[in-house]
């Protein structure tokens, strides 16, 4: 499959990774709804000063107004359920830091901590940073959830000074006010980085799965990607709502031994990609560009490289099509011991709290005789979260060379991953 047939002039000051054109910010125009003025805080709570979760142990059930951890800025087109269908943002920009998380809400992470890092855009996406005053200015946040980003495998992690491309539905974090701007998850991630003065290194890769941030009691149901009326039931609702089934389960089903509630998990999809790898500027005397690739994709999915010499670039893009069927998530699941999520709920909360012993007297004061004695609640008998292990890739996908392109990768899960090298000769 042939690259686009449209053709754009390449600034000469062109950075080292970047959209090839302006489609990304066209897009991005796009997708705003008529009259949008900016992020609203109130998609989180009509209290903006709420936190997610930590506001059922201080205002209670009754009383929740955080129903999303990661609050869609630009909703998907069911009011109800904003977090389905979200449209996908793009960002171009430099990475300011990067780190790995310590502590995260682990029953609505179900591929681990996440991998964080403060970005700051290019002038074109300068209006997707939201910030309120303790966080980075200017920077936008995205967050992917680190059994996700085979980092090892891939043979990148993202550092300071990386140049970054994503594109990801674009949310506020309710976790901790003031609520900021995030990517959150991103669906694709590419960086690069000068290896020296004549080399460019770039990775990419577009992730599989994400949670639709909706939860169920039924496991089952948690990975069926064909079954789209498994959002329609009543019974799947935001982790909040979900977690107050859980504990009514708890209090009438004498079998019912460990709380739990399962995210039903999204296959991601993605428009075109369209991208340049360039090799460093300035461009020496005489030099000519070696470019390499090696691209690997799941059936449906396309990858096209092309090497532009005039410019010292690689022009990579990606389709996907409805040919494209995602690797099948097998369900898994882990404790979350009691200690560990009162000390995630502690953090977040900014005070000391024992969530078992929290609970038990919320179900008191909602009139559930001995709550003390239910067996989900008691000190042996933790909680259980989803839990899916990492993924991986094929051996050999930290690789920019030979140069090809591998289609029809359908023992790996990954919609495409790979690796480009530009470089001066």
């Amino acid at each position: 499959m042939a690259c686009s047939e449209q053709e754009f002039t390449i600034p000469a000051d062109r950075s080292i990774l970047a959209w090839y054109g302006p489609g990304a910010e066209d897009r991005n125009r796009a997708l705003l709804p008529r009259g949008f003025n900016g992020p609203d805080v109130h998609s989180c709570a009509a209290d903006p000063t709420r936190a997610y979760l930590a506001e059922l142990f201080v205002a209670g059930q009754g009383d929740a107004q955080v129903q999303w951890h990661w609050a869609p800025i630009v909703s998907g087109p069911r009011a109800a359920k904003p977090t389905l269908d979200q449209p996908e943002f793009s960002v171009a920009g430099n990475v300011e830091d990067a780190s790995d998380s310590l502590d995260d809400m682990l029953a609505d992470h179900p591929f681990g901590f996440d991998v964080v890092a403060d970005v700051t855009p290019d002038a074109a996406f300068a209006s997707l940073p939201f910030n309120g005053p303790l966080l980075t200015p200017r920077a936008i946040h995205p967050e992917v959830e680190m059994r996700l980003f085979p980092r090892a495998a891939l043979g990148w992690t993202p550092q300071a000074n990386d140049r970054v491309l994503m594109r990801g539905v674009w949310v506020l974090d309710c976790g901790h006010p003031p609520y900021g701007a995030e990517i959150h998850p991103p669906t694709l991630l590419g960086y690069a980085r000068p290896s020296d003065d004549r080399t460019t290194i770039a990775a990419a890769l577009v992730v599989p799965y994400r949670s639709s941030l909706l939860f169920n009691q039924d496991a089952a149901i948690a990975a069926d990607f064909g079954n789209q009326a498994r959002f329609d039931d009543p019974a799947s609702k935001p982790f909040s709502l979900a977690l107050g089934d859980a504990l009514l389960r708890a209090a009438i089903d004498p079998n019912y031994t460990h709380l739990s509630t399962h995210a039903l998990m999204i296959a991601n999809r993605f428009d075109t990609l369209d991208w340049l790898v360039c090799a460093p500027l300035p461009r020496p005397v005489g030099a000519t560009l070696d470019a390499r690739w090696r691209f690997t994709a799941r059936t449906g999915v396309a990858v096209t490289a092309r090497s532009l010499e005039t410019s010292g670039c690689v022009r990579v893009t990606a389709t996907m099509s409805a040919a494209y069927v995602p690797m099948p998530l097998a369900y898994a699941d882990a404790e979350w011991s009691w200690t560990d999520l009162s000390t995630s709920a502690s953090n977040q909360l900014g005070q000391s709290i024992d969530i078992r012993l929290a609970l038990i007297q919320k179900l008191k004061e909602n009139g559930v005789p001995n709550p003390e004695s239910l067996p989900a609640l008691q000190p042996g008998n933790h909680p259980r979260i989803d839990a899916y292990p990492a993924l991986s890739p094929r051996a050999g996908a930290d690789a920019d060379s030979p140069t090809g392109i591998v289609s029809d990768a359908n023992d790996q899960p990954f919609p495409f991953y790979g690796r480009v090298r530009a470089a001066w000769k």
